[in-house]
Formats: structure tokens, sequence, C-alpha cells
């Protein structure tokens, strides 16, 4: 069955309970901070305030302190907190105190109550008359009164259903002097329907209850226990794992040694088979009872100790005889192995001699395989500055002849205005064409257009590689799709074109100047000036056309 309000996952609860075994096995740490206060407060007691306060604050003050102490001893140790609580109760009867005696023995009876002495507790509870006592000490008498008919319903197998009816009369007792917005009254609420079978109705409070307190608290322990009690009656056996796991990890942080959350998990997981952690949680259960000394706890954890310990102790033979067997078997397998090595060992021997006869043809295949490389690398080098060199004569060539196209349309075109001039005869306009040098102009300024379009489109990041090989503040700053006479001198040199002369021709310029070009570029390099035409050489690659 899963409850509408809460959902727990297999990795989730498995979590929770390694967080638990590791708390378990961190518990010394809590009880040492719980003694840690327990010697200050003593040591408090041992070494009292020099004070002119009267005999009668003295004692009120010294009742405060064994208060404190009880308090610390409570859900710790019952014995320490008995003599505490007496003490407190002789204090009490000094000062004449009715509230303080009855408190006093409030608090005697639920230690008497955990330590089994019933008949003695009860005695306390009826010397207190209900009528003479404070509200809050009504709610102190109505819960001790309900939780002793609570242990001797559940502990004693005589009159279980007179002690129910008491209980369930206290327990409404309670309700009526309880502020009903406290979450006490909600709690004993929760109590009240869960014992009439309305689960899902004190599931719900509960809830509400835990996500109201602060996580790792005793209240955080009491509402999960209870939680846990329900989904027990729910049969929902993961959920009811998780909250007795959530309260026995609070109880423990807190050094609480009466608590029964951690008993309660243990039945669980052994009623579900998981005796590898049944076991280590009952035992601890059961030294943390007779550590409190809570007689009635420990006789149910007595009750269903040996039984988990048999359990326990059944698996561990079985454990121990699948490790013989296992053992045996590991023996024969060794004796296998043993014989599988020497037989291994002689293999070995004999491909030493082989392995040292393949090595001399490894060594060979290693020189005849470098050699490969080396003419592969070549090839590849080879194959690729043909291809550069095809795609370069491809773009080339497809221009130039649409430039020798271009050129004799416009020679045929010039040739025509010539000879209408001449026909005219007007001399005047045509000598003057013919000494013009604009056409010339335009052509060349055409011609290094399609020049640097054409480069471009094959070398897209000459500009900015080129950059790259000079210093940061000498880096040429040009408009897209356009080169000056510097880039252009280094643009031939990329495409392999190494003469001087026909570099100079091409652009118009002397060779002189060309030189002094290249020399000016090289100077503002910060790769090393004697190898900076090689590093141009290699910019680039080919664009797809």
């Amino acid at each position: 069955m899963t409850s509408g309000y809460a959902s727990v996952s297999i990795p989730e609860l498995d979590s929770l309970l390694k967080t638990l075994d590791q708390t378990i096995q961190h518990q010394k740490i809590y009880s040492d901070r719980r003694e840690a206060r327990i010697a200050i407060l003593k040591e408090e007691l041992r070494s009292p305030k020099e004070s002119k306060e009267s005999p009668e604050l003295l004692k009120r003050n010294t009742y405060a302190l064994y208060t404190k102490l009880y308090e610390e001893y409570q859900p710790y140790q019952s014995d320490s907190a008995i003599k505490f609580v007496n003490r407190n109760l002789e204090i009490a009867y000094q000062l004449k105190d009715p509230s303080r005696i009855a408190e006093s023995k409030l608090q005697l009876s639920a230690l008497y109550a955990i330590a089994g002495m019933s008949m003695d507790a009860a005695s306390l509870l009826r010397s207190l008359q209900s009528s003479q006592l404070t509200t809050n000490l009504k709610i102190g008498l109505y819960q001790a009164y309900k939780d002793l008919y609570s242990n001797l319903a559940a502990y004693h197998n005589v009159n279980t259903e007179k002690y129910r009816q008491y209980n369930t009369a206290y327990r409404d007792s309670l309700l009526q002097v309880l502020p009903k917005e406290s979450r006490n009254y909600k709690g004993v609420y929760a109590e009240k329907l869960s014992s009439s079978g309305e689960y899902k109705a004190a599931e719900k409070i509960l809830l509400n209850l835990l996500a109201g307190v602060k996580a790792n608290s005793h209240e955080y322990a009491i509402w999960s226990s209870a939680l846990g009690n329900v989904y027990k009656h729910l049969g929902d056996t993961p959920l009811q794992q998780k909250y007795f796991a959530l309260s026995a990890i609070s109880d423990i942080r807190n050094a609480i040694k009466e608590n029964t959350s951690l008993q309660e998990l243990a039945i669980s997981l052994y009623e579900t088979g998981d005796l590898d952690r049944a076991y280590p949680y009952i035992k601890s259960s059961m030294e943390d009872a007779i550590f409190c000394n809570a007689a009635l706890r420990t006789i149910v954890i007595s009750k269903i100790f040996p039984i988990i310990d048999a359990a326990h102790q059944t698996k561990v033979k079985q454990q121990r005889t699948q490790l013989l067997l296992l053992l045996a078997l590991i023996s024969v397998l060794s004796a296998g192995l043993i014989a599988a090595v020497i037989y291994v060992i002689r293999q070995m021997k004999n491909l030493e001699k082989s392995r040292l006869e393949l090595q001399e043809v490894n060594k060979l295949l290693k020189t005849l395989n470098q050699d490969l490389q080396n003419v592969n690398q070549q090839l590849n080098a080879t194959n690729s500055q043909l291809q550069e060199a095809n795609h370069i004569k491809e773009e080339y060539i497809g221009n130039f002849l649409d430039l020798c196209s271009n050129y004799i349309n416009k020679l045929e075109d010039y040739r025509k205005s010539l000879n209408k001039k001449a026909s005219t005869g007007n001399m005047e306009t045509l000598l003057k064409m013919l000494k013009s040098t604009e056409l010339m102009t335009a052509e060349l300024k055409a011609l290094y257009k399609n020049f640097d379009d054409t480069f471009l489109h094959l070398y897209p990041d000459f500009v900015t590689e080129f950059n790259n090989l000079l210093i940061a503040e000498e880096r040429f700053e040009l408009k897209p799709g356009e080169l000056n006479t510097e880039l252009r001198i280094y643009a031939l040199l990329r495409l392999g074109i190494n003469d001087t002369a026909k570099i100079a021709a091409f652009l118009r310029c002397s060779m002189s100047t060309i030189y002094n070009y290249r020399t000016k570029v090289r100077n503002k390099a910060i790769v090393p000036r004697e190898n900076f035409e090689d590093y141009v050489r290699e910019i680039g690659t080919i664009a797809a056309s």
C-alpha cells in the first residue's frame, strides 16, 4: 500500500540506512557531547559561587541545577536522572512548594515507568490531586498516566484491555486540557486517530507536525517514530523503515538512549530479510536499553533479539560454508593455474626465440616503412603543389581569356572611335586622343582590380595572415577586396613569380623600387627576416571555386 502523502524509493531508503550506519559508528561522539554538558553542570554543582543570597534562594537555585541535570540524564541514563529528581523532591519538601513537589513526582513517575517500576510510578501519581494542580501540571499528570497505562498494556499479559481503556481515558482528559493549537495536542490527537484505525488522517497531521520542526531534533525523532508506527499499520514497509530510520538518526545524534525507533526498524528489516542490518541495529538497541536502564524496553528487545541473532548466526554459518566451498574451488583452480603457468613459461621461452627473430624483421620493416612514409610525404607535398598550381592556372587562364576578349573588344571600340574622328576630318581631336594616357591608366587600374579580386578569391585570408607576420603597429589596413603595391609584390611571390624584373614590369615600377618595397616590409616582420618570404609562400589554402 502506498501513502497518498509520501513515498520513498529503494535508492533513497538505502542511502538513508547508510547514513544511519555511519551515525551508529559515531554515536560515541554524540554521547561524549552530552557527557561534556553533564560534566559542566556537575562542576557547577561542586563549586557553587559565593553568594549573599538567602538559604531559600540557594535551594531554589540548586533545584534549578538539579532540574538541568535531570533533563540531560532523563533520555540518557534513567538511574542518574532518578537520583537528581529525588534530590529535587527533598528540596521541594524543604521549601514546602506544592508545585515543585508535584513537578518532581511527575518526573519521578515517568522515570519509574521507564525503569519498569510501574507500582511505584502509579503510587506517586495517586498521591497527586488533579484539582490542586495548575494546568501545566495537569497536562503532566494526564500524560504520565497515559504513558504508564500504555506501557502496562504493551508489556503485561494480564488486564491488557483494562489498561487500554485507562490509557484512552487519560488521553481524552489530556486532549481536554491541552491548547488545541499546540503541537502536543495535535500529536496526541493523531495518536487517538491512529488507535481508532484512522491512519490516513493521523498521517496527515504527523506529516504537518514533522514539517514544522527542526530536522535531527528530539521532537523530529518523536513525530518520525509516530509516522513509522502509522505506516507499520498501513502496511507500507519502505515508508515505515524510512521514518523509523529518520527517528533513530535523530535520537543517536542527540545521544538519546531511551528510544524505540532503532528497535522497530531492526524488527522491520528482519521481517523483510535484511539480516545484515537487522542484527547490528537490534544489538545497538539492546546496548542502549541496558545503558539507559530502560527495563521494559530491555524485556521487549530480549524477546526478539535471540530470534534475530539466531537467524543472523544461521546466515553467517551459511556464508562460512559457502566460503569453504569457494576456498576449495579456488584451491583446485589454483593448482590448475600453476600447471597453466608452467606451460605458459615453456611456451614463452619458445616465443622469445621467435620474438628475437621477429625483432630483426620488424627493424627492417620499420626502416622500409619510414622510407615509404618519407616518399609519401614528398608525393603528398608535390601533389598539393600541383593541385595548387593547377587551381591557380585554371583561375588565371579563365581571367586571361576574359581579359583578352575584353581588350579585343575595347581595341575595336577604340579603333572605331579613331576611324570616326579621322573620317570626319577632326584631326585635332584625333591627335588629342592619341596623346592621352587616360585609357592606359584606366586599363591598368582595371587590371590590378582584376588581379586583386582573383588573388583574394584564391587566398581570402592572405591579408590577415600576412599582417600576422608583421609587428602590430606596422600592419596594413586596407579596404576589403583591395591590395596595395607592397601586398601585390608579395602576392606575386606567393603565386611563384620570383623574378624581380617580371614583378616590376607587371606593376609598372623600377626594379630598385621593387627591391626597396621588399626590404622595407621584411624589416617590419616579427619572424626572422631571412625567412620572411618563405613564410609568405606558405600562406593560405586553395579556396573552392
